[in-house]
């Protein structure tokens, strides 16, 4: 399925719907890895056909430019592309348009937090999202290149890191955090290709801002899809809480009912209550690492 066209080259994603119901369903953005050069929207075909099958959730596996010498900031914008085409079409997949999220790997898990970070207010429309997993992603372009030189960092984004340093920064995920951000998951192993200190030093970013985050430490030096299956579930659970959270009843209701039913024990008569109770609403907070 083609969701744009940019510098003539097309745009696709694959598009994994429920073939059950009619209601609209949350949806996830699935973007590959493969270190802005390589890689195809195919490689998370087994995580999509999991979020439909069990979850009855909609996937949207993207692609975005990987061809062009420094394409930064094309991949960006490709996968901003992605998730406002879908808002846009929400009605023909049964999809929710207020309930979006994304899951990355590596140089995927990059673009997902930066659909996290980018831009302010409400996460409803446009090309923000409610949730975001990040699989081994780099969050600090600028860090990285200090680390690995000007053979990286050049063929990235077209000039060194003393030539342009504001791009880089731009670039990073953890430039753009605010307190309005889509809470974040950070999965890294200890000794991997992307420092851990890269994943600790976003959630402390994100945690200054008082927004929402939780690490996952693997121990070793696994990358990415090489974890897929063990960290399957918390991805789920952590995207679930946020985009398609179970219906609770309120502290307020709960405690209302409970005295209506002690006052009607102790006086042998009905209550009748015409008030309807104030909702109380608990507080977002992370979850703890599975």
């Amino acid at each position: 399925m083609e969701f744009g066209v940019a510098n003539g080259k097309r745009l696709l994603l694959d598009a994994y719907v429920p073939t059950d119901g009619t209601s609209q369903r949350p949806a996830v953005v699935l973007i590959h890895g493969g270190g802005f050069r390589a890689g195809d929207k195919a490689s998370f075909e087994p995580e999509a056909r999991k979020l439909v099958e069990r979850k009855g959730w909609v996937a949207f596996s993207v692609n975005y430019r990987l061809d062009e010498p420094a394409a930064f900031p094309a991949e960006v914008e490709d996968v901003q592309a992605a998730v406002s085409w879908i808002r846009a079409n929400a009605r023909d997949y049964r999809v929710d348009p207020k309930r979006i999220g994304a899951l990355g790997e590596s140089a995927g898990a990059h673009l997902a937090a930066m659909l996290a970070v980018v831009g302010e207010g409400d996460r409803t429309t446009g090309s923000r999202i409610e949730a975001a997993v990040s699989w081994s992603g780099p969050m600090d372009l600028t860090a990285l290149a200090r680390e690995r030189g000007d053979s990286w960092a050049v063929p990235l984004m077209g000039c060194s890191l003393s030539a342009c340093p504001d791009a880089f920064a731009r670039f990073s995920p953890i430039t753009h955090v605010d307190g309005t951000d889509a809470p974040l998951s950070l999965i890294t192993s200890t000794n991997e290709i992307v420092p851990m200190s890269q994943t600790e030093a976003m959630a402390s970013r994100i945690e200054d801002e008082q927004g929402t985050t939780q690490i996952q430490r693997l121990e070793g030096t696994r990358h990415a899809l090489d974890y897929r299956d063990e960290v399957w579930n918390p991805t789920v659970v952590f995207l679930e809480r946020f985009i398609d959270p179970p219906a609770r009843t309120s502290i307020g209701t709960v405690v209302f009912a409970l005295t209506v039913l002690v006052v009607v024990a102790a006086a042998g008569v009905a209550v009748v209550n015409r008030r309807r109770p104030n909702r109380v609403e608990r507080p977002i907070v992370g979850i703890s690492p599975q």
